[in-house]
């Protein structure tokens, strides 16, 4: 592998160094080692999203990066997902950004429209790994912004059900629900408020994923197959049918289904009920997979494709990878340090013990090919979603600059506000449609 080579070559660089020092004495030794740290370039990462997972993993392979070769030190810096975007606003306007940075979609538009993210379409030739990115990855980065890239995609994420199977075969549980007709039921039949037991883990702080999946799904994608909008350009949340679908996820909450503590409810607390058995069913993507190791040990849990229609369609946010970004720094800036890191950080090698170790689906493709990959039942389930004529992705609008903080805020609050009995489903979905229109009209007024 190409990944191999070069690091072969970095070693047999160090080695050789090594051993013409060795013939020196100590003091000299320690002035050519003083020497190399000091000619060694300094490139500092963010990472968006760290748990503990993540930072292990990352933190040893910059140890191992900066063993590996003598021109740079890699540097590695993580944010919890929640603190992130504020941290690097602060980053942006005080001119301290890093040399690279990963980014979610969500984040990407906001960042292109103040100009902190340098478009990558000129360098991308200089990250060696680059032709071996998924094509259709690329082209849904590319076709958000007219052909530019701003950024290399690693990894995504697929929404999937995750299942305790001790308790399922302890409540006698053939199997977990294929449907949202049979979820319901589940949800109803096993809801023991009284003991604080209940089928599914409602998430009331950051819905979106897991929300709109339900949404498109009931309503079938109201005709649209994944797309926010109609013909006319309009946002269809507002058709009647998915306040229909909302009443019904709702009800969940309002009847006690769920745990009372669903509406304040984030990934951790949805996590943990899941981990200490609560719930025994949720919806989350692939990255969860290490905690429920963690929480419940190998073998006690399983998963399975999201709930489908009683057409068999099924929705789900798909195909929309992180990405390592290059923050701008002027066309001046010596990129040099921050395209190696990206090289090193997307090759085959790399990127296949990320995905394996933090559960997500690579996005180069020679990882597939890895002896892990092909053994992984939930690769190949994650991978299954491509090839099935019922999947289909919504097509959340990323490129609008806004739709961060709209999901993170906006629908946060509406949706909490529904649960508590403070707004109707009908009004929420109103207002999100409303505030959509608007973000999409500034968008094609200032992209004509």
């Amino acid at each position: 592998m190409k990944a191999k080579k070069i690091t072969a070559v970095l070693l047999a660089v160090c080695l050789a160094a090594g051993a013409m020092s060795g013939c020196g004495k100590s003091s000299s030794t320690a002035s050519q080692s003083a020497s190399k740290s000091a000619s060694r370039q300094e490139i500092n990462f963010w990472y968006h999203s760290a748990d503990t997972v993540t930072d292990a993993y990352f933190k040893d392979l910059f140890v191992k990066l900066n063993k590996q070769q003598d021109n740079y030190t890699f540097s590695y810096t993580s944010f919890a997902f929640k603190d992130f975007q504020n941290k690097f606003q602060i980053a942006v306007t005080t001119n301290t950004m890093p040399d690279v940075v990963s980014l979610g979609f969500s984040n990407i538009a906001t960042f292109v429209s103040q100009n902190s993210l340098l478009p990558m379409n000129d360098y991308v030739n200089k990250i060696s790994e680059y032709k071996d990115i998924d094509g259709q990855i690329m082209k849904n980065l590319k076709d958000m912004y007219n052909g530019k890239i701003y950024g290399i995609p690693y990894a995504y994420n697929q929404e999937v059900a995750w299942y305790n199977t001790k308790l399922f075969q302890e409540k006698g549980i053939q199997a977990p629900p294929t449907t949202q007709t049979e979820f319901l039921n589940l949800c109803k039949k096993y809801a023991d408020s009284k003991n604080g037991k209940y089928f599914y883990s409602l998430r009331g702080v950051r819905p979106y994923d897991s929300l709109l999946a339900w949404l498109f799904t009931y309503t079938n994608g109201a005709g649209y197959k994944g797309s926010w909008f109609d013909e006319n350009g309009k946002c269809i949340l507002s058709k009647p049918e998915f306040a229909k679908a909302l009443d019904a996820y709702v009800n969940l909450y309002k009847s006690k289904e769920v745990s009372g503590n669903s509406v304040n409810n984030n990934y951790s607390e949805v996590v943990a009920e899941f981990g200490s058995g609560v719930s025994m069913y949720i919806i989350h993507n692939s990255s969860s997979e290490s905690t429920h190791v963690k929480n419940l040990g190998e073998g006690n849990f399983a998963s399975a494709r999201v709930l489908a229609n009683d057409q068999g369609h099924y929705f789900a946010s798909g195909l929309q990878p992180n990405v390592y970004c290059l923050p701008n720094h002027g066309t001046n800036h010596d990129y040099t340090g921050a395209l190696a890191l990206i090289s090193y950080l997307t090759n085959a090698e790399n990127e296949g013990a990320m995905c394996q170790t933090i559960g997500r689906i690579p996005c180069n493709k020679e990882v597939s090919s890895q002896d892990w990959y092909k053994k992984s039942k939930n690769m190949k389930l994650y991978e299954s979603y491509l090839s099935d004529d019922n999947y289909f992705q919504i097509e959340n609008p990323y490129w609008l600059s806004d739709f961060s903080s709209f999901i993170t805020n906006d629908m946060t609050a509406d949706f909490q506000a529904v649960l508590l009995g403070k707004m109707t489903s009908q009004a929420c979905l109103q207002k999100w449609a409303s505030a959509i229109d608007k973000y999409q009209q500034a968008y094609l007024a200032k992209n004509k």
